[in-house]
């Protein structure tokens, strides 16, 4: 309960004896002098909670029942002719955004219970909201769309959505089974650097953070004195939480190419715009020649890839070194 701050003791109160019951204590306490009914702020908010995930379960079973009846539509078909193939990658589409809903209604049933309520009126609130659900996959700790996280997500979905396209053009392949051949004689191990390569880039990106000022983290900005004496550490990284006004879709796709400071980071931009022109190539070789299974990526896409990570990776390092704290004035 808000109590007033201005009320030093009940006996301040017109009509209240000092030692008596005092009539700012808890609304749902009798013995404290409250109110009989209960905190209705806190019965709206969760029920706000409720409802949040409630639209988010509706959202859930909608996708699923539609994805699992274009499924069986689209596995009965048995010839692999081009609007088979075109109607057999949406379905695989749909059925990677049906698993996606579930979990992330899941995920905000689970926080709702955890008291993580919905609001955005502070930038706590904020910070919570960003990385409510699913959106933590690509969030980072200060609540900014992560470059690193973001590749794990998209490859992962990428092969996901391939590997059920196959299953679902199973009957129409004459020749064996799609699926199996695409995980068995004809894998791909380039594949593994696909999915592998930015784990390790978000991996070693996330290290390189958490172990500034000497394995406790970034500082809170304007603290680098009081950290430097506390730790014993010469630099000091410093990084604050987004702001309450930072929020939207295209604010999160400029995160992913800019820095700390909001100016473009060359190296986030490589990374991304690299991953960028390797997801098309792959996504327009399958759709073109799904019965290859997954499709060859060239090595030059790939030595690009591992060139843009590694320098992202470094220029992390780099940029989380921090910077010699000033003295404070005698």
């Amino acid at each position: 309960m808000v109590t007033d701050t201005n009320v030093s003791s009940p006996g301040d109160i017109k009509g209240v004896e000092p030692g008596g019951p005092d009539p700012t204590g808890p609304a749902d306490d009798p013995g404290a002098g409250g109110r009989l009914w209960p905190d209705w702020r806190k019965i709206t908010a969760w029920w706000s909670m409720r409802k949040f995930a409630v639209g988010w379960w509706l959202a859930a079973l909608a996708a699923v029942a539609l994805a699992a009846w274009t499924s069986v539509v689209a596995a009965r078909g048995t010839h692999l002719t081009v609007a088979h193939r075109t109607e057999a990658a949406g379905t695989a589409l749909l059925v990677v955004l049906a698993v996606a809903l579930v979990v992330q209604a899941i995920l905000v049933w689970y926080q709702g219970r955890a008291g993580k309520l919905p609001g955005r009126r502070d930038r706590t609130q904020n910070l919570a909201f960003r990385r409510r659900g699913l959106k933590a996959a690509i969030m980072g700790q200060d609540g900014r769309a992560s470059t690193s996280k973001t590749q794990v997500v998209l490859w992962t979905m990428a092969v996901v959505w391939a590997l059920v396209d196959l299953l679902l053009l199973t009957r129409a392949y004459s020749s064996g089974n799609l699926f199996a051949k695409a995980v068995g004689k004809n894998w791909r191990p380039e594949y593994l650097v696909l999915l592998g390569l930015p784990v390790a880039a978000a991996t070693a990106a996330k290290a390189a953070v958490a172990s500034t000022n000497a394995g406790n983290g970034p500082a809170k900005p304007g603290s680098s004195p009081d950290v430097a004496t506390k730790f014993g550490v010469e630099r000091v990284y410093e990084r604050d939480h987004v702001e309450n006004e930072v929020r939207g879709f295209v604010t999160g796709i400029a995160e992913l190419f800019t820095g700390d400071d909001d100016v473009v980071a060359w190296a986030d931009l490589q990374y991304v715009v690299f991953t960028l022109i390797t997801l098309v190539y792959f996504a327009a070789q399958f759709l073109a020649r799904p019965a290859d299974g997954l499709p060859l990526v060239p090595a030059a896409l790939l030595t690009l890839m591992g060139v843009s990570a590694s320098g992202y990776v470094a220029n992390k390092v780099v940029n989380t070194r921090g910077a010699k704290p000033e003295k404070k004035a005698a």
